[in-house]
C-alpha cells in the first residue's frame, strides 16, 4: 500500500506542477496561438455607393484588427482608360495609423463626375502572427462616384503667358499662364532654365508657395530675381496643371515653346519711377511694378486732380508693395539712396506710415520710413513735438536708431498733412553720414540734434536682413501697422510721381523735380 500512496502522490504533485506552469504563461502569447483568424475590413471611406466624392479626396480602410502592410495592389478604375491607378500597398502614399488599423489611401486626383470601384488585392495587410487579408468577398464591391461635371473631357489650353513667349523685356520676378478654363496644379514643378547654360535657375514646386492660381490664371514668383538682360526658358511635365475636372494640360517641355529675355534695366541710377497715372506701373525701364498688398481691405484708384493731373488715390485700408530687389536694398555704409514723391493728405491722428520698408510696431526695427505724426494737430510754431518724421535703423542688432522730427528743426519744417500737395525728398547720403530732409525743394535741419541727420550712427543695412520686407507704400513693410488702428487705418490721400534713385540727389536737381 505505501508504493501505492506514493505513486498517487507524485501523480498529484505532477499535475499541480503543469497547472501552475500553465497559469504563469504569456496570456498574449497565448492569444496570438490560438488567432486563425484573418484580418477583415469594417469600413470603407468614402462609402460604398456615395455620390460627390471631393477630387482629391483620399481612401480609407479600417480593418477588425491591428495589421501590417503585406504585399498586394489598390486598383482604382473607372471608364476612362487613362485614369486607372495601380498602388502598390507599401507605395510612400499608403500610410497605417490609429494603431495600425487604418490603412489610407493618397491616390491621384479624380476625374470629375466619374464612376469609381476600388479592388484591393489578398494579402495587402497581415495581422501579427502573420494571417493575411483575404481580399475582398465575392458579393462585396467599394463603388463612388466623384464629383463635378463627367461631360468635361478636354484638356486645359494655355490661351496666353505673360511675358510672352519670346518677349525681350520680361519681368525678373515672375511669369504668368493662362488658361481658357479653371485650373489647378499637381505633383511636379515649374522649371526656369538659363537659356545660355540650361542650368536650372529656380526649380519651384507646382503646390508650393511660389505658386499662386486665380481660377484661370497660374502666377509663378521666382523666390529670387532674374538677372537683367538674359534669356531663359520654362518647363513643366504633363500633369502638373490640371483643369477642375482632372484632365490634364500637356505640359512644355523643350526649350523653345516658352522662351523669353528679361529686360534690360534703366542702365541708369533711376530704380523707380511711378507715375501713378493709370495704374501702378514702374516706366524706370525696371520693371519694378508696385501691386496692391496682399491683405489690403480696398483698391488703390486713379483719378485727375485739379493740380498735379492723373494721381493715385490710397483710399483707407488700400496699400501697395514694390518687389524686393537688391537694388532697392541699401547695405552698406556706402550705399547712397534718395526717395522723392509728391503727396497729398488731410491731417490724421497717431502716426500712419505713407512710405518705408521697415516694420513700424518699433522705431528701432531695421529700415527706414517716412510717416506722419500726430499731423492732424501739427502747426509750426505749435505744441506738438513730431507733426511728421523720418525714421531710420539699422540691421546690427545694436538698436541704433535716429529721427529726424518735423517739430525738432529749426527752423521746423511746414505741416505735411493739411490736405495740400508737397513734394517730399529724402536724401540718404551714406557715404558722407548725412541725412537730409525737403519738403517742396527746401531743406529743414537741426546741426544741434545728431540723431536727425548722422547716418554714421546707423552703418548697417538699411532693410530687414531676416525678413526682407518690401518698400510699401501706405503701409509700413510688414502691411499691417496702419491696419493696426482705427485711427491709422483711416488715411487716405492722394500720391504722384514716385521716384526712387541709387544715389543722392542734389539741391539743383530737387529743385528740378520741383518744376517738372
Amino acid at each position: 500500500m505505501k508504493n501505492i500512496e506514493l505513486k498517487y502522490s507524485s501523480l498529484f504533485a505532477g499535475l499541480l506542477i503543469l497547472f501552475t506552469f500553465l497559469l504563469s504563461c504569456d496570456d498574449n502569447n497565448l492569444d496570438d496561438d490560438m488567432d486563425i483568424i484573418n484580418p477583415y475590413v469594417i469600413s470603407y471611406n468614402p462609402v460604398s455607393g456615395v455620390d460627390g466624392v471631393a477630387l482629391n479626396s483620399n481612401l480609407v480602410i479600417t480593418f477588425d484588427d491591428i495589421v501590417y502592410k503585406g504585399q498586394g495592389k489598390i486598383t482604382i478604375t473607372t471608364d476612362v482608360e487613362s485614369a486607372k491607378q495601380v498602388i502598390d500597398v507599401n507605395d510612400a502614399n499608403v500610410t497605417l495609423s490609429n494603431v495600425n488599423r487604418v490603412m489610407t489611401i493618397n491616390p491621384q486626383d479624380f476625374l470629375s463626375g466619374r464612376d469609381y470601384q476600388v479592388v484591393l488585392d489578398a494579402g495587402i495587410v497581415v495581422d501579427s502572427v502573420g494571417n493575411r487579408y483575404f481580399g475582398m468577398p465575392d458579393n462585396e464591391a467599394w463603388t463612388f462616384k466623384s464629383g463635378g461635371n463627367a461631360g468635361d473631357l478636354d484638356a486645359p489650353e494655355l490661351v496666353s503667358l505673360s511675358p510672352a513667349d519670346d518677349d525681350t523685356e520680361a519681368s525678373v520676378f515672375g511669369i504668368e499662364l493662362t488658361f481658357n478654363e479653371g485650373v489647378k496644379t499637381a505633383t511636379g514643378s515649374f522649371v526656369i532654365y538659363d537659356g545660355d547654360t540650361d542650368a536650372a535657375v529656380h526649380t519651384l514646386d507646382a503646390e508650393g508657395e511660389a505658386i499662386s492660381i486665380n481660377e484661370e490664371v497660374i502666377t509663378v514668383t521666382y523666390p529670387s530675381p532674374l538677372a537683367f538682360g538674359k534669356s531663359y526658358y520654362v518647363q513643366f511635365e504633363s500633369g502638373v496643371v490640371k483643369d477642375i475636372a482632372g484632365n490634364s494640360f500637356t505640359g512644355i517641355t523643350d526649350d523653345s515653346t516658352y522662351n523669353f529675355t528679361t529686360v534690360a534695366g534703366s542702365g541708369t541710377e533711376l530704380a523707380v519711377h511711378i507715375p501713378f497715372d493709370t495704374d501702378l506701373t514702374d516706366i524706370s525701364g525696371n520693371k519694378f511694378d508696385a501691386k496692391l498688398g496682399p491683405t489690403a481691405s480696398a483698391e488703390v484708384t486713379f483719378e485727375n486732380d485739379a493740380t498735379r493731373g492723373p494721381v493715385a488715390r490710397f483710399n483707407a485700408g488700400s496699400y501697395a508693395q514694390l518687389p524686393v530687389h537688391p537694388l532697392l536694398r541699401s547695405v552698406t555704409a556706402t550705399d547712397d539712396f534718395s526717395v522723392n514723391l509728391w503727396v497729398k493728405l488731410p491731417g490724421i491722428g497717431s502716426d500712419p506710415v505713407i512710405i518705408g520698408n521697415k516694420d513700424w510696431g518699433s522705431g528701432g526695427n531695421p529700415g527706414w520710413l517716412l510717416c506722419t505724426d500726430d499731423g492732424d494737430q501739427y502747426v509750426p510754431g505749435g505744441t506738438v513735438e513730431h507733426g511728421w518724421l523720418v525714421n531710420i535703423a539699422d540691421d546690427t542688432n545694436g538698436g541704433n536708431r535716429m529721427d529726424w522730427r518735423a517739430a525738432a528743426m529749426n527752423p521746423q519744417a511746414p505741416a505735411l498733412s493739411d490736405d495740400e500737395w508737397h513734394m517730399v525728398t529724402m536724401v540718404f547720403d551714406r557715404t558722407n553720414g548725412e541725412l537730409s530732409v525737403y519738403i517742396d525743394g527746401v531743406e529743414f535741419n537741426n546741426n544741434t540734434v545728431a540723431a536727425s541727420f548722422d547716418l554714421n550712427t546707423v552703418p548697417g543695412p538699411l532693410y530687414d536682413v531676416t525678413n526682407d520686407l518690401p518698400i510699401t507704400i501706405w503701409e509700413d513693410g510688414t502691411g499691417a501697422y496702419n491696419a493696426g488702428s482705427d485711427t491709422r487705418a483711416a488715411m487716405t490721400g492722394l500720391m504722384d510721381e514716385l521716384k526712387i534713385y541709387n544715389k543722392t540727389l542734389s539741391a539743383i536737381e530737387i529743385a528740378a523735380l520741383l518744376n517738372e
